[in-house]
């Protein structure tokens, strides 16, 4: 039992010291929830890293977005 008391305290201070990023979704990626988000990140790193992401996400977003155009009738 005495081994298990410091091995869990190396395990809980190892996971105090990494911030995670929020995962890129609509939701997160929103321009009043994307400010909160980016302020709430401590590291450069992360804040370019979520950045990155949402950006990402968009353009993935607007490639999907799809429109039928129908072609001109003389066109047939």
């Amino acid at each position: 039992m005495n081994k298990m008391i410091p091995l869990a305290a190396v395990v809980v201070l190892a996971g105090c010291g990494q911030e995670t990023i929020p995962e890129p979704n609509a939701a997160t990626c929103a321009p009043e929830t994307f400010q909160q988000a980016v302020s709430k990140l401590r590291s450069e790193a992360n804040r370019q890293a979520f950045t990155e992401a949402c950006r990402s996400f968009e353009k993935a977003q607007n490639m999907r977005k799809w429109e039928f155009k129908p072609s001109s009738p003389d066109r047939y």
